[in-house]
């Protein structure tokens, strides 16, 4: 049999990696999907009996990317494809199986299956969750060649920067070491070893002498849709909802100035995090966030469960040690916090929060809601200017605040808001500190129409466009 495959360079570097736990991702074209496909493909050959599975979030996606270009390309004497259970059955006993999974619960699907190799394309559309999850279902006992017992059993993902799982992909692959380093994971994590592989255009040297405009037509995207797929850049990605860059916004901690007015600004949450912010304000009106208390277990969005006495009696703690006691501070909040509250134990209704606040000392006035002007603020705020630093400045201790930021995306549906099913409780927090001292009129700038709709011309492009060989 004679398999009609010559990987590139970036792709044979993925087929001999030795980590069993690997992210093939980065800028568009490089062959990511491609080296996917013959990666699940050639181990599926190499072990009889393997039990593979490919994942991408839907069913229209996998056919258009893999099961087409498979069926065209594998001899039908080694496989043969059985479209009822949608898999690749092997002369050697392995089976390959595709499998879309386009909400979270769909990988309850998998509870029972035991995935000898895991093979995951387009992995920032996939959750935190489905992929622990998938993780999980990974055991093999069956025999494995002495050459592969490194990859089975195993995992290997390709993906572009953008979308759900940006944040936990970014964490664990591109920021876990340098990239093409294979290093352990921690036990809470699975354990695997792990490697980063960067791909880019100019890896892609058949793409690139075949379609030589290629490059040009990514040159003429704006920002940051041209950094995205040109470059490939973790901290640019489709879809981003804010410019927001270490460079130009993280600051190192100064002094509090004595006469600075003071703001507090509050988020609240139970079983999702609360968030509490806390700014000062220079001469210019320019935003100084020097500390903050995030109300997260550590787990993806899910909050510590304190009461709002507990809250309220930690803010008052927190204050102290940051030596504002005794300094006015204007505290805002979210207008849910004036809302009665059921009273379970008693019937009827119990105290806001505000009044919780109220009794412990901690005096909350409500914040403008409003999700159309807010954006536009903050969006000013981050706004490079020529006169000086942006008017909103982050201490490098603000830690929560410049992770969760930059993994905002835009809502599909109206790229003036941002995607609420995001971790987006600082940013809710934040932009009370931006809409009490809003700039003045005529420097908020707005997404003009044919801005808006170019947005969602990419972003309905990324989606649909099949990745180059």
């Amino acid at each position: 049999m004679v398999l009609e495959y010559a990987p590139q360079p970036i792709q044979a570097a993925l087929h001999a990696c030795p980590a069993n736990e690997i992210l093939f991702g980065g800028a568009a074209g490089p062959g990511k999907s491609h080296a996917l496909r013959f990666e699940a493909l050639l181990t599926c050959l190499r072990v009889p009996g393997l039990r593979a599975y490919l994942f991408r979030r839907t069913m229209p996606e996998l056919e258009r990317n893999h099961i087409l270009p498979a069926l065209a390309q594998f001899p039908r004497s080694v496989a043969q494809y059985r479209a009822a259970k949608q898999r690749f059955e092997f002369i050697n006993g392995s089976i390959l199986t595709f499998c879309g999974c386009p909400r979270e619960v769909d990988v309850f699907r998998y509870q029972g299956a035991e995935l000898h190799a895991l093979y995951i394309d387009e992995l920032t559309s996939f959750t935190e969750f489905q992929y622990d999850y998938l993780r999980g279902r990974l055991r093999c006992a069956i025999e494995v060649p002495p050459a592969l017992r490194h990859k089975v059993p195993g995992i290997v993902c390709a993906s572009n920067p953008g979308g759900v799982g940006h944040g936990f992909a970014k964490a664990r692959f591109v920021d876990f070491a340098p990239p093409g380093e294979c290093r352990r994971a921690p036990v809470a994590e699975g354990g695997m070893l792990r490697c980063y592989l960067p791909g880019r255009l100019a890896d892609n040297r058949i793409l690139m002498e075949r379609d030589p405009g290629y490059v040009a037509r990514l040159e003429a995207l704006p920002e940051p849709y041209r950094t995205a797929y040109l470059e490939g850049d973790w901290d640019v990605f489709m879809g981003q909802a804010f410019a927001f860059s270490r460079r130009l916004h993280v600051v190192k901690p100064r002094p509090v100035p004595d006469n600075a007015p003071l703001l507090m600004t509050f988020d609240w949450g139970y079983g999702a995090p609360f968030s509490v912010g806390w700014w000062w304000v220079d001469p210019d009106g320019r935003l100084y966030r020097f500390a903050e208390w995030y109300g997260s277990n550590g787990s993806p969005n899910q909050g510590l469960r304190l009461t709002d006495s507990q809250i309220a009696a930690g803010i008052l703690a927190r204050e102290a040690t940051l030596s504002l006691a005794g300094r006015r501070v204007t505290r805002l909040c979210g207008p849910d916090c004036f809302a009665k509250k059921p009273d379970y134990r008693g019937g009827g209704q119990g105290p806001s929060t505000a009044e919780v606040f109220a009794g412990a000392g901690v005096y909350l006035a409500p914040g403008d809601p409003s999700r159309t002007v807010k954006i536009r603020q903050f969006h000013e705020r981050l706004r490079p200017r020529e006169d000086g630093p942006p008017m909103l400045q982050v201490y490098d201790t603000c830690e929560d605040f410049i992770r969760t930021l930059p993994l905002l995306s835009t809502d599909r549906r109206n790229v003036e808001d941002i995607d609420t099913t995001g971790e987006d409780h600082i940013y809710d927090e934040a932009c009370h500190a931006c809409m009490a001292r809003p700039l003045t009129a005529g420097t908020v700038k707005t997404v003009d129409k044919p801005a808006a709709q170019l947005i969602d011309a990419v972003l309905a492009d990324s989606q649909t466009q099949e990745e180059a060989p």
